[in-house]
């Protein structure tokens, strides 16, 4: 949002670089997991699911071609196109308009999600593919505006880095995502909760950490790591099928084994062309 504010771009400078940044990788690995997704039904000779998986293509686009994590994406470009869309209200707008704003988000995301307008809407005919994706755009749009309204306006409130402030930023952010998991909150309500907790946490620990090589690396990496992780994730689990709970250790081997070859592997992406690394996240 500062950034919004400070070097403001026309619709057409900004939809280039957020849409190279974010689309062409979504497009190209929800294409790559839907293509493993049915290369793996015709293994388990389960081709006749084939069909059922097209049945409601706007929901498949959305979701990633049935990845596990890339409807996030999606979620993020609404919500940034949003962002664009209102940053010159909020450089305007008094602080209480924001507050205002985001109750009155907040307020209307749990109205449609009671009356199941926003996130549990279907369209069972082909024909209306279209729009399909176009409400399910709005959806992610509803879902987004509480933490859009509250992001401008922690903007203008939360202090610059530093270790003076950041263990209340800590406690803060601890608190919330505690909250979240301990009292009855609206189920509408939750994403935000634990949006600002992790937004708050990251703030402060952004204030501890001291900047270096290697976490420059892993800042460059973490978007081709997510992108990517999905595949050796899987991998494993047809390697080593899972009869029983593998435990505490197990889950913590598994995710180390799955992030050290995914940074390996974003890593040498990072050594090749400048279309590679686009498809890899990186900038």
């Amino acid at each position: 949002i500062r950034s919004e504010e400070t070097h403001p771009l026309s619709w057409g400078d900004w939809m280039q670089r957020r849409a190279g940044r974010l689309l062409i990788p979504f497009a190209f690995w929800s294409t790559i997991y839907l293509a493993l997704h049915i290369a793996k039904l015709f293994v388990q000779h389960q081709a006749g699911q084939i069909k059922e998986l097209f049945g409601d293509p706007a929901a498949l686009i959305l979701s990633g071609g049935t990845s596990v994590a890339l409807y996030f994406l999606p979620l993020v470009f609404t919500g940034l196109v949003l962002t664009h869309s209102l940053s010159g209200l909020f450089k305007r707008l008094p602080s209480w308009v924001l507050v205002i704003g985001f109750f009155a988000a907040l307020a209307f995301r749990g109205f449609c999600y009671n009356n199941d307008s926003a996130f549990h809407m279907e369209f069972p005919r082909l024909s209306e593919a279209p729009l399909q994706l176009v409400v399910g755009l709005i959806d992610d749009g509803i879902r987004c505006s509480p933490l859009v309204f509250a992001a401008g306006l922690l903007t203008r409130y939360l202090p610059p880095f530093g270790t003076g402030y950041a263990y209340p930023l800590l406690i803060a952010g601890c608190f919330l995502l505690v909250l979240s998991h301990t009292v009855s909150l609206p189920a509408s309500s939750i994403d935000s909760v634990l949006g600002l907790g992790a937004f708050l946490l990251a703030w402060g620990f952004s204030g501890l950490l001291v900047a270096s090589k290697w976490a420059a690396i892993v800042g460059l990496f973490s978007f081709g790591v997510y992108l990517v992780h999905q595949i050796f994730l899987e991998l494993i689990q047809v390697v080593f099928p899972y009869r029983e709970p593998v435990g505490v250790i197990g889950i913590l081997a598994i995710t180390a084994t799955v992030y050290a070859v995914s940074m390996l592997t974003v890593g040498l992406a990072n050594r090749g062309g400048s279309s590679v690394r686009r498809i890899f996240g990186l900038k």
